[in-house]
């Protein structure tokens, strides 16, 4: 079914947009709650007619919607819940109760404003998403532990392992570097070796070195610039 939106929707649309959706979803949600109008011709015309209407309510709604996650983006929500001995809560944490959470501090928001990445029924520290509007958004984390305290560690805990890939990558890019300059040293050294010999075999004459050392001597080029540029990109 096509539908005029009322409402902008993530990921559906803007006010005013016409969009195809299941007949279900249309009927059962968005129509009874006046979020959209079936996209016939005389619903068409009656959104030319209340489209500044709409647009300047959703305009104050975006800016209310700002001021609130001005209030939450930086909170750090702590849950203090019984658990057993391996973590598992008697229970569990949902939106309904993340929702009162923020009521309790005067902060307006509905459990449908609340998106979990996953199901909170142990202990740890989960992601959250809080949608306000299509347009406004933002990520926010839930510390659940049994004590304020456990709480505590648990964020240092989160902080050293969110740490540790950036330290083992940086290793690992040292230790490459170091390698490849160890093997350009040992380069150099060996033809040096191959410069030396080719130098003693020689009887002042015109005569040709033989054929090994004038190979291995002719790589000499290669491997200088080869040390010039690994010498360019660490500085």
């Amino acid at each position: 079914m096509e539908v005029i939106l009322l409402e902008s929707f993530d990921k559906l649309g803007q006010i005013g947009d016409i969009v195809k959706v299941k007949n279900g979803f249309a009927r059962n949600f968005l129509i009874p709650q006046k979020k959209a109008l079936r996209a016939n011709k005389e619903n068409k015309d009656k959104f030319s007619k209340i489209k500044n209407d709409l647009l300047e309510k959703n305009k104050k709604i975006i800016e209310e919607s700002k001021l609130t996650l001005k209030q939450i983006e930086k909170k750090e929500i702590i849950f203090i819940r019984n658990a057993s001995d391996n973590g598992q809560l008697y229970g569990s944490v949902s939106p309904k109760d993340i929702a009162n959470y923020f009521n309790e501090k005067k902060i307006s928001i509905k459990p449908s404003n609340i998106n979990l990445h996953s199901s909170i029924k142990k202990i740890g520290i989960y992601d959250l998403n809080i949608k306000l509007h299509a347009d406004v958004g933002c990520n926010l984390k839930i510390n659940v532990a049994t004590s304020e305290e456990n709480a505590k560690k648990q964020k240092i805990e989160s902080e050293t392992q969110a740490k540790k890939p950036h330290e083992s990558t940086k290793l690992v890019d040292v230790n490459q570097k170091d390698d490849f300059n160890e093997s350009i040293v040992k380069s150099v050294d060996k033809i040096s070796e191959v410069t030396d010999k080719t130098t003693k075999n020689s009887d002042g004459s015109d005569s040709v070195a033989s054929d090994v050392n004038i190979k291995e001597a002719a790589d000499l080029e290669k491997v200088e610039k080869i040390k010039t540029s690994s010498t360019e990109k660490s500085q």
